[in-house]
């Protein structure tokens, strides 16, 4: 075998990834990272990402601080008589807001609001570190198991019969038990299947917002961020970090295949034939393409291979980007409104109507959408679009059926805003394919894989996987497939670091 050269070989310059690599070098090891696109950074880019959490400072400090700044985005729910409800994030504020429309609704929402804070809390604790192994005898995992029961039980007991009663509901019959507007219900109900392949009256639905709470300050409509310079600015720091921490990238680099000598991952061979060896590899890839691609169906077990192969990872959110020769007038919203988060969820049976169709790879006609106004170097405008429930392999091929959908969305927009059709330049649509093949995701999904209770915490990826560590020893994973999640955090990154030095 050839010399070993690197300490770590990096699969993919993702966030994940770099912050991941970051970690490493600082800690004097020789860091190579492999990126198969002509630029770092994967999803975490103006053509996918509207709107952002701030970065936590765990994540942050672990590579020695990040000088970015935000721009905070209040909430907009659109209704087509105009009779919008506009949220900041503020709790007392948002309870002076909801009076308006009915007082009876804006004293739950302090309830709802508190309830779900302190759980969503709970829960973020839990994700900052690599999830306890069960059943593995260890002091170190009881001492995980343990403290995650104490956040849970330091709830008080109503607070911890009451988590215990919802964390595997439906987040309708929370909604519908508490609200009467139904465009209250329907916002809180979009950012609880945002991303995912649930709806509103699917089991799982309510810990799926939970997690989106635990990633934007634990808060329903706080921590919602624009990035000064767009998302890629974080890219650029975590690059400049790289530089500074001696840590090479290769970029046009495919990997074709993890290279195994005696049940161990040696190191990576790409598509042109070069072959680089390193004490250990780490795959910002997701966990289908890791396991089926990169290590092959030749070296799993039939377990192994039955597990990833029931992984469900089928994306449902498409990109509508529409270049602007104007600015739109929206009813009833002034400049303030079209610079915040436009939300068009209506109420939970529309997105429900939305979601059936969906499970079938079909469409909806009238489809669930998160609508932000961008603005790019040249102060030209137009309005990104994210489009829930839009399949991957959709029936009948997005290349057949696109135009036609494009068209819907914008008639649905035209709705509240009568002159939209007007205001276009020109359209881009990005489908969950257009995603798997521009950006290697396997399904097109944002989170590389569901965040449903059976592939979360220590289920997260596959059971067998949930620490970091893949089935084949010197092969892990650090990307958003892994422990907690999804989302620009960079906490699947940082903690597998921490895992990788442990055993290097």
């Amino acid at each position: 075998m050839s010399e070993k050269k690197y300490d770590a070989i990096i699969i993919g310059g993702g966030h994940n990834g770099l912050v991941c690599a970051n970690i490493l070098a600082k800690k004097n090891k020789k860091v190579l990272v492999c990126e198969a696109r002509e630029n770092c950074g994967g999803m975490v880019n103006h053509e996918i990402i509207n709107y952002v959490p701030s970065i936590p400072n765990s994540v942050s400090q672990s590579i020695g601080g990040l000088n970015l700044k935000y721009n905070s985005k209040s909430t907009i729910a659109l209704s087509e008589s105009g009779k919008h409800i506009r949220l900041i994030g503020n709790q007392h504020l948002d309870h002076a807001t909801i009076a308006k429309f009915s007082t009876q609704d804006a004293d739950r929402y302090l309830e709802f609001h508190d309830k779900m804070s302190q759980f969503s809390k709970a829960l973020g604790k839990f994700m900052l570190d690599s999830p306890p192994r069960i059943m593995n005898n260890s002091f170190s995992d009881y001492a995980k198991l343990f403290k995650l029961g104490l956040n849970v039980r330091m709830l008080g007991k109503k607070r911890f019969n009451e988590f215990a009663r919802m964390i595997g509901l439906n987040i309708a019959d929370e909604l519908e038990d508490n609200f009467e507007s139904t465009l209250l219900q329907g916002l809180i109900a979009h950012d609880s299947v945002l991303g995912s392949n649930l709806g509103p009256r699917s089991p799982g639905s309510l810990i799926n917002l939970l997690y989106r709470m635990a990633v934007h300050g634990y808060s329903l409509f706080g921590g919602i961020y624009e990035m000064d310079g767009g998302s890629e600015t974080f890219i650029s720091a975590l690059l400049d970090k790289c530089s500074k921490n001696n840590v090479e990238i290769k970029t046009s680099a495919v990997v074709k295949q993890c290279l195994i000598e005696d049940d161990m991952a040696v190191g990576v061979e790409l598509n042109n034939g070069e072959k680089f060896f390193a004490k250990t590899v780490v795959s910002n890839a997701d966990p289908r393409s890791t396991y089926l691609c990169l290590l092959g169906a030749q070296n799993l077990d039939t377990d192994v291979k039955r597990k990833i192969n029931h992984h469900r990872s089928k994306g449902r959110v498409a990109k509508l980007s529409l270049q602007l020769n104007k600015m739109p007038e929206f009813n009833d919203c002034d400049d303030t409104d079209l610079n915040s988060r436009m939300v068009i969820s209506p109420s939970i049976d529309y997105i429900e109507e939305n979601f059936n169709p969906s499970k079938f790879d079909k469409l909806s006609s009238e489809p669930v959408l998160e609508i932000c106004l961008k603005k790019d170097s040249n102060n030209n405008s137009s309005l990104d679009i994210q489009v829930q429930y839009a399949p991957y392999k959709v029936n009948g091929g997005w290349e057949n059926i696109k135009n036609d959908y494009v068209n819907s969305i914008v008639k649905i927009i035209s709705k509240y805003s009568s002159n939209i059709e007007s205001c276009i330049e020109n359209k881009t649509f990005i489908t969950p394919d257009d995603i798997e093949q521009n950006y290697h995701v396997s399904g097109g999904h944002w989170h590389h894989g569901e965040i449903q209770i059976d592939q979360l915490f220590m289920l997260r990826p596959i059971p067998g996987a949930a620490q970091y560590k893949t089935h084949l020893d010197g092969l892990y994973l650090c990307g958003a497939g892994a422990h907690p999640g999804g989302g620009m955090h960079g906490i699947s990154g940082k903690n597998a670091a921490k895992v990788v030095l442990g055993d290097l």
